[in-house]
């Protein structure tokens, strides 16, 4: 007499398409913070001057992006120097009002 033994297998993580436009939730995270990171980068006795709009939380996302925008423009270069001038988080302080009517496309 034999005996099969038969295993199934379902997936952990199974996605399901919305029946309709009122199923679908959206996720309701804030938007990360817009920061302006300015530093110069030292190579080979040149001196590059930079200055980048990066997305983050807090201070270290920061950090991370710019490691990550480093290590993506710096490829081919075995040691760089960078001193970091500014990293602040962007605020919206703009005055529109005052600009109306002082230009025109």
């Amino acid at each position: 007499m034999q005996t099969s033994v038969a295993f199934i297998s379902h997936p952990v993580n199974i996605i399901a398409m919305a029946e309709s436009w009122e199923d679908v939730t959206w996720d309701e995270r804030l938007p990360l913070k817009e920061w302006v990171v300015e530093y110069t980068v030292s190579v080979d006795g040149k001196e590059n001057h930079h200055l980048n709009i990066l997305y983050g939380e807090d201070l270290s996302d920061v950090q991370r992006s710019l490691l990550h925008e480093l290590r993506k423009s710096y490829v081919e270069s075995e040691r760089i120097e960078v001193t970091v001038l500014r990293m602040e988080e962007v605020q919206d302080t703009s005055d529109t009002p005052s600009f109306e009517g002082c230009f025109s496309p």
